[in-house]
């Protein structure tokens, strides 16, 4: 935390302001970033600027007007950012003067206003040189593109959260998602500064109602499935704190948002992704399974907003996620997970077994409308029913279709085969010539560079590579 303070200077001293860091966020600062003078530790901070990333500071704004950039003789500032001058990636985006933070002295609303030539984002939207927007409790202020987070705004403390958390993790009030029974919000590893997304899920209830328990073993659940997996198409887990009447799970940050947005965006006016960048998530998503069914892990919710994008851009990385309806076995007999991406055996409901093919079933619904901007099944499918639409695997081809190759919509069509025997499995999936594509290697050659195997000539060298063996065991050993 920083304020802004004095202290007595001898006359050789040149006139500068230091900043305080508070003993829990300690990060490193250099005491020409400058918060005024005029600031006083005594005076009561209207709001704060938390920093996200290593080396920028949790700044409390106490007076009306507060800058940030570069600075200069001929442009002061209140924080100069000098400690991220040897991150050049970042650094170079930052003017002499980036943004102003200005209070209201009427209204007390408080407004940012960008002063930079490469631009500031509010939420990952462009604010605009000259132009201003208003900040709310819980918004991102990033500096030249959207991935680089520096600030989040807050108006509130954090001393709502159980000190077991807030020693290890600072949690903004940044929403990244809610659902049901709880929030996730943004936030921070306080011994690197890497951003995290945190699962606050409230168990209060799980002893008056059985909705309310079976959600309490979900999470129980969701954490021991995730702490078995390691592989960069899926979600990872860091912590899980149970305190009281909640459970914090702190999990990796995907910052591109659902998948389902990107590929109804209106970009592609409904008629798919087309069939390079189809055929490149499909790559992802298929590797993902793969890998879930040889650990012997079923996931029983596939579905496009179960799917995260690494980040904006249009060719990103995709991490499942979503974990609370997944199941460690090969023979399962439960209904869950969502109608419209169900497979045949699990909504005929017979309590009758069903193995991993489910999960193929959902991965062919989800690339159906990756390729052609509508679902395969659908309630808003009048004329039958959609328990029979699924039964009777009933495929509408519209127009969009004849932009995506034979190949692709036998492939999908197999995915899709309502007897389990018949459907394929994610080895015979991954098997295929389809599979081989240049865009499927383009895809597999991403996920290289974020986990690279271990080659025999690693072994032999005695190189210093954690395995990826090693790495998950590293990881149960650290969440035990």
């Amino acid at each position: 935390m920083v304020r802004g303070t004095k202290r007595r200077r001898n006359s050789e001293e040149k006139s500068k302001t230091v900043i305080t860091v508070n003993r829990d966020d300690t990060i490193p600062v250099d005491e020409d970033a400058a918060v005024g003078d005029s600031q006083m530790t005594t005076s009561k901070p209207f709001a704060r600027l938390v920093g996200i990333r290593r080396g920028i500071a949790t700044i409390d704004l106490i007076e009306d007007n507060f800058v940030c950039g570069r600075g200069s003789e001929e442009s002061p500032v209140n924080y100069n950012f000098s400690s991220l001058s040897h991150d050049t990636g970042l650094y170079r985006f930052i003017s002499k003067v980036q943004f102003a933070i200005n209070r209201d002295s009427e209204s007390h609303r408080i407004y940012l206003h960008d002063h930079s030539r490469n631009g500031t984002l509010v939420n990952q939207e462009m604010i605009g040189k000259g132009q201003s927007i208003e900040l709310n409790n819980g918004d991102l202020i990033s500096i030249g593109i959207p991935a680089l987070i520096i600030f989040v705004y807050e108006t509130t403390e954090d001393g709502q959260y159980p000190e077991e958390l807030t020693k290890k993790y600072h949690v903004t009030s940044h929403s990244l998602g809610k659902g049901g029974f709880g929030k996730v919000l943004l936030g921070y590893k306080k011994s690197d500064r890497s951003v995290v997304a945190i699962k606050c899920l409230n168990t209060q209830f799980s002893t008056r109602c059985s909705r309310a328990i079976a959600k309490t073993r979900d999470i129980r659940n969701e954490v021991d499935v995730m702490k078995k997996l390691s592989h960069p198409n899926i979600v990872g887990i860091y912590d899980c704190i149970a305190v009281s009447k909640y459970s914090y799970m702190v999990i990796e940050y995907v910052g591109g948002g659902e998948f389902f947005s990107k590929i109804v965006d209106s970009k592609y006016n409904r008629m798919g992704v087309g069939e390079s960048l189809g055929k490149y998530f499909a790559y992802q998503l298929i590797d993902a399974v793969l890998y879930l069914h040889s650990v012997g892990i079923c996931h029983r919710d596939i579905k496009p907003e179960n799917i995260l994008c690494s980040d904006k851009t249009e060719r990103c990385i995709l991490k499942l996620t979503d974990f609370g309806m997944a199941k460690n076995g090969m023979k399962m007999k439960t209904r869950c997970g969502t109608p419209s991406y169900n497979a045949p055996e699990i909504v005929a409901n017979e309590g009758i077994e069903y193995t991993p093919k489910v999960d193929i079933w959902s991965l062919g619904c989800v690339l159906f409308i990756t390729f052609s901007g509508y679902p395969p099944f659908s309630e808003e499918y009048t004329d039958m029913s959609m328990n029979d639409q699924v039964m009777k695997g009933r495929l509408l081809f519209h127009s969009q279709w004849r932009h995506v190759t034979i190949e692709t919509q036998q492939m999908i069509k197999w995915m899709l085969t309502v007897e389990p025997s018949k459907r394929p499995s994610a080895v015979e999936l991954m098997s295929t010539e389809w599979m081989k594509c240049g865009d499927c290697r383009l895809a597999k050659q991403e996920i290289i560079k974020i986990y690279k195997p271990v080659t025999t000539t690693d072994i032999k060298n005695n190189n210093n590579i954690t395995t990826a063996a090693a790495a998950l065991a590293n990881k149960k050993k650290r969440l035990q």
